[in-house]
């Protein structure tokens, strides 16, 4: 029994009497008419049922009922698992907040990661100010405020040494790339779960008639390049038969060509019209001399 007692009780430090509170915010917290009405209260349970009526929080140095009930908390000296049953608690986020404040002000700082780190994530939200505009924040960003900042609602918190507030930001750092990490794990799973989703409605969205659609589109573009091939063949055919006609058409002038050449020829040797001037010249030539010799030659029998 003994062990299980002291295995029970919290490990606290600081001041026995004023709960590490700000010197100003206990004197209030002493003369409060409401924190006298809970002298009655006696038990863990009835001043859980009183957090769960009575919610409003502290601004500045003026107590309110959560930290009345917080000090009369001290009083008791809670145990770990009242301690646990607070945090856990399912009906009110205020008894959470109430207990994640008592431990920020009782525990042991090497200690507060210990508690703490299991619930930087949780969502459920609370309001710790009142008024116009109120202020809500979730249970996880309450815990994270805790144990890095100086301050809750104007109200100073205990000091925490430098050398457990820098471990203590080195463990959030870490915390936080695993947060990145995996929340870049969760969009690439759930890319690749949309991806297989779209494909399993794409083969599910194919009905029949898309098949029918299908296999007609399928048909049209295989008529598409039917009449592709058959209009290329058809221009091929133009093609090769342009070319002919033109192999033809150097082929006959080429034959006209060597036709009036050898008529040219033919003529030039047949025709005596179609000399040269040279050989007319040389003809002449020839008549006057022969045409001088027989007039000399019949002058000279005449005489």
């Amino acid at each position: 029994m003994s062990n299980k007692k002291a295995n029970n009780v919290l490990e606290t430090w600081g001041n026995e009497s004023t709960m590490n509170l700000n010197a100003i915010i206990y004197q209030n917290i002493l003369s409060s008419p409401y924190f006298r009405s809970l002298f009655n209260k006696k038990t863990f349970h009835e001043i859980v049922d009183e957090i769960y009526n009575e919610a409003p929080f502290v601004k500045g140095t003026q107590p309110s009922t959560a930290y009345c009930c917080l000090f009369k908390m001290w009083t008791l000296r809670l145990t770990i698992k009242q301690i646990e049953n607070m945090i856990d608690h399912v009906d009110s986020p205020y008894i959470r907040a109430i207990g994640f404040l008592y431990l920020r002000y009782v525990c042991a700082p090497a200690k507060l990661w210990d508690w703490f780190q299991y619930y930087l994530e949780d969502e459920e939200e609370i309001t710790i100010s009142g008024g116009p505009k109120p202020t809500k924040i979730t249970i996880g960003k309450l815990c994270h405020m805790l144990i890095t900042e100086q301050k809750f609602q104007g109200t100073m918190l205990p000091r925490i040494p430098v050398p457990i507030a820098r471990d203590l930001e080195g463990k959030l750092k870490e915390h936080d790339l695993e947060k990145r990490g995996k929340s870049r794990g969760r969009v690439e799973e759930d890319r690749y779960r949309s991806r297989s989703r779209s494909s399993v409605r794409r083969s599910r969205s194919r009905s029949p008639l898309r098949l029918d659609d299908f296999e007609r589109r399928k048909s049209s573009s295989s008529n598409s390049r039917r009449r592709d091939r058959s209009s290329r063949d058809e221009l091929d055919d133009y093609e090769y038969r342009s070319r002919d006609d033109r192999h033809r058409r150097d082929r006959s002038r080429d034959e006209l060509d060597d036709y009036a050449r050898q008529s040219k020829r033919h003529d030039r040797s047949q025709s005596p019209y179609k000399r040269s001037y040279r050989s007319r010249s040389r003809s002449r030539d020839r008549y006057h001399s022969t045409s001088s010799r027989h007039y000399s030659s019949d002058r000279r029998r005449r005489d």
